[in-house]
């Protein structure tokens, strides 16, 4: 029987976050939020001097938009007692609520379905990040906390801002109202994220961590802070030089603190890799057409696999290169056609990488081989697929664009399928909604980082846990398989925006 590339598993028993995140929606929608006039400048910024203060910043925030609601609501049993003037009322009502509307000068009922911790360094990261949260309020409002870090060697402090987040939904004439908290950490108490965090959060609303640039996972701050989190966000592409030290770490943490592992407890953690998210399109594609009856045996008998990825110089020759997401690509595919590794990835002279995996009684070749592109350094340029069976050799090419993936297979030298997939490159918005949006664990996401590991042949290593490095600025999780259609926008119809970094 021909391997799997991925068929959607069952829903699994324990699903925490995604039945927290989808009844948190479904409460949201039927409370019907309802656009509150602002007095002054409500919605900005809030300043804050302490954990204390924040809180005191967001019981004032909210308690004014239900002074407004009940004022609101006594103006409009007003109006019914007084039938001769409804008419006439209700109609200026509304022409000032659609002049309001216009000039954004509302804001909605709270209706945070999460809470989004940020981990995001400096300010730049810090900016580009609440840039991101903003996007996705319409979709997934939350609570986020975005904490940044200044002056570490200076007196301790803490510096910080409260605001409403109100994003018009569209179809309804109600907005969705959500908080972003900043918090800027200064000297000592940048030591201390977990007890800025713990205090701040909802609760019975699960917590996605987002952890950009160069986290610490093995660390004293790592060991503090990962608890807390139901959902660990990253991006293994922006890592620093090849970026396989931190992507051997984020395994360890995946098979330790994921569903069964020694220290999940009662709080399981799900690991999302933005890398792994924007790879989606290329493992769906080539899933797709090997799903073809006369080349699904094929997926049993392949005999190399090889990667080409943009190089930040010719031949990549310090092996500086980002190499996560090429690896990942090869790690999917091991993990679902069942292979285990024989000699684990090693850096050659040539600046390729290679290693040997065995699938049922043959070995597997392995190849990385950097190029120079017009692509990002450490995007994929190629993945090639070559299978033996009966003496015929055929060879799959899967390539991509902006908008489009494209798939051709050969059969010893002839051309014999060539398919095009619309499947628009993601952006930082689109990610952060599906890192937030999937519900329960991803067992396939976790088996292929697993496979990541076995490939680099190590464990990570453990770093001393007195240190706090706070860390430089910086599929769907893996394909359940089934092909692309033809999806070319969002769903309200606007093309994606091209996001900065590729595959």
């Amino acid at each position: 029987m021909a391997p799997d590339l991925g068929g959607r598993p069952p829903e699994p028993e324990d699903r925490h976050w995604g039945d927290a995140v989808e009844e948190a929606n479904q409460d949201a929608e039927a409370a019907g939020p309802v656009p509150i006039p602002v007095v002054g400048d409500t919605r900005g910024p809030l300043p804050a001097g302490s954990v204390g203060e924040v809180q005191s910043r967001l019981s004032q925030l909210w308690a004014h938009a239900a002074a407004m609601r009940l004022e609101a609501a006594r103006a409009e049993q007003a109006a019914l007692a007084a039938q001769a003037e409804a008419a006439a009322r209700a109609t200026a009502a509304r022409a000032a609520a659609e002049a309001s509307d216009t000039e954004g000068r509302h804001v909605a009922a709270r209706s945070s379905v999460l809470n989004l911790v940020v981990i995001a360094g400096d300010r730049a990261m810090a900016e580009r990040c609440a840039e991101t949260i903003a996007g996705t309020a319409g979709r997934h409002p939350s609570r986020s906390l975005i904490l940044s870090e200044e002056d570490p060697e200076g007196p301790p402090g803490l510096e910080a801002s409260v605001e409403a987040v109100s994003v018009n939904a569209a179809g309804r004439r109600a907005d969705t109202g959500a908080e972003m908290i900043h918090v800027k950490a200064r000297g000592e108490t940048g030591r201390h994220l977990a007890s800025i965090v713990v205090p701040l959060l909802v609760h019975d609303l699960p917590v996605a961590m987002w952890w950009p640039g160069q986290p610490s996972f093995i660390s004293h701050r790592g060991d503090r802070l990962l608890p807390i989190a139901d959902r660990l966000i990253v991006n293994g592409s922006e890592w620093a030089g090849s970026g396989l030290d931190l992507l051997a770490e984020l395994a360890y943490v995946s098979e330790t603190r994921g569903p069964g592992g020694r220290l999940a407890q009662h709080r399981p953690l799900v690991v999302v890799d933005f890398a792994l998210l924007r790879q989606a399109r290329w493992r769906e594609a080539l899933a797709s057409v090997y799903d073809l009856p006369d080349l699904r045996p094929h997926l049993g008998a392949v005999r190399s696999i090889n990667v080409t990825y943009a190089a930040l110089e010719e031949g990549d020759p310090d092996g500086r290169t980002n190499v996560v997401r090429p690896l990942s690509h090869v790690a999917w595919l091991a993990s679902r056609l069942g292979m285990t590794v024989v000699e684990p990835l090693k850096r050659n002279r040539d600046g390729h990488r290679t290693a040997t995996l065995r699938q049922r009684d043959h070995e597997v070749s392995v190849s990385l081989r950097p190029t120079m592109s017009d692509l990002g350094a450490g995007s994929t340029v190629r993945v090639e697929l070559v299978s033996r069976l009966r003496g015929a050799e055929v060879t799959g090419v899967v390539t991509a664009g902006d908008c489009t993936v494209e798939v051709v297979i050969t059969d010893c030298g002839r051309e014999r399928v060539r398919r095009t997939y619309n499947a628009p490159r993601l952006n930082d918005v689109d990610l952060l909604i599906r890192a937030v949006a999937e519900t329960g664990a991803d067992p396939l996401g976790a088996e292929a980082l697993e496979m990541a590991r076995r490939l680099l042949g190590s464990a990570p290593r453990a770093r001393p846990p007195a240190e706090e490095d706070w860390g430089a600025s910086v599929g769907e999780p893996w394909s359940k398989g089934g092909s692309f259609g033809h999806r070319t926008a969002t769903g309200n119809g606007k093309r994606r925006r091209r996001s900065h970094d590729h595959e």
